[in-house]
């Protein structure tokens, strides 16, 4: 059934994601992909909004003034070791929960102090890390680049740009409702980020393709399960936390999904069960094409949302 693809090569597919035009065999793509699709994030200082940083300004004079615009400030308390995915030390006044892991029992036991002699995992609340998804293909609008669904073109270089986004963060019309970071020691490393989760307010509109599930017996309750694939346009808009973690390094970079004629990173949708939702989809659909508008984003290990509205296009 599924099907997935290690990551490990160069960005050249840019090339193909940049046009998008639906067929364009006999391309050649370049190794200047990373500039022709640019990062939302990255790019500009407007499309994440921090509720304390700055905002764009109407007064020309105030781009050659470099103290004009207000410094992110440093949080309370000092730096621990725990560093997070975007290069920043993590300071004790933003450790929420810590807990000493037992290494007999494996109890997890409530403590006032983060130590680098113990197993732990410490909850931070407030803020996680994120990464801006690069424009994804598959095979209905790039069908040159997928053979029996599996993708044949060159594949997405290891990117390893994580932002940090806080709680009232705006991502277009996306509002941080909740975020967390969480850090758990393992045996060999007690500095290692384990996975974030983020709650958003506000509503997005999103074309591409949904499978809906068929109810397998050695497996149920999956039945009319809805999966998102967002198309080039829809697969940068919302920002993904799960990550993968190149093994040579120990960094953690994006993950890449391979999966039913879908490639990118991985912003794959869960969207609930058509018994939830009035529309003509069925079980067993692959890859209809819709436009919907989704709310109570929620991104964890995996991303889902709640269908406001869904149209068959």
């Amino acid at each position: 059934m599924k099907k997935f693809t290690s990551i490990l090569c160069a960005a050249a597919v840019f090339a193909n994601l940049a046009a998008l035009t639906g067929c364009n065999s006999g391309g050649t793509s370049d190794n200047s992909g990373d500039s022709q699709v640019s990062s939302p994030v990255s790019d500009s200082n407007d499309s994440i909004d921090n509720s304390g940083g700055s905002g764009s300004s109407d007064d020309s004079s105030s781009s050659d003034n470099s103290d004009s615009a207000p410094k992110p400030q440093k949080p309370d308390g000092e730096p621990t070791f725990l560093i997070g995915l975007d290069g920043e030390p993590v300071y004790t006044s933003e450790l929420s929960e810590i807990h000493k892991i037992d290494r007999e029992t494996h109890e997890e036991i409530p403590v006032e102090t983060l130590d680098h002699e113990n197993l732990f995992d410490v909850v931070c609340d407030g803020f996680t890390y994120i990464y801006m998804p690069r424009p994804a293909v598959n095979c209905m609008d790039d069908p040159e680049l997928f053979e029996d669904e599996y993708y044949i073109g060159e594949e997405l270089s290891d990117d390893y740009e994580f932002f940090r986004l806080n709680v009232g963060d705006k991502i277009g019309d996306l509002t941080v409702r909740s975020a967390s970071a969480l850090f758990r020691a393992v045996y060999g490393s007690n500095e290692v980020y384990d996975r974030g989760l983020v709650k958003f307010d506000g509503e997005v509109e999103l074309t591409g393709y949904v499978n809906v599930e068929t109810e397998a017996p050695l497996y149920p309750g999956g039945g009319g399960n809805i999966t998102f694939f967002p198309d080039a346009g829809s697969s940068v808009k919302i920002p993904m936390t799960y990550f993968d973690r190149n093994f040579d390094n120990g960094k953690a970079r994006r993950l890449v999904w391979s999966e039913f004629g879908w490639y990118g990173d991985r912003s794959i949708l869960a969207l609930g069960n058509i018994a939830d939702i009035d529309s003509e989809l069925r079980e067993g659909d692959e890859f209809v094409k819709v436009k919907v508008t989704v709310k109570d984003i929620k991104l964890d290990y995996w991303a889902s949302a709640v269908i406001k509205d869904i149209e068959l296009v």
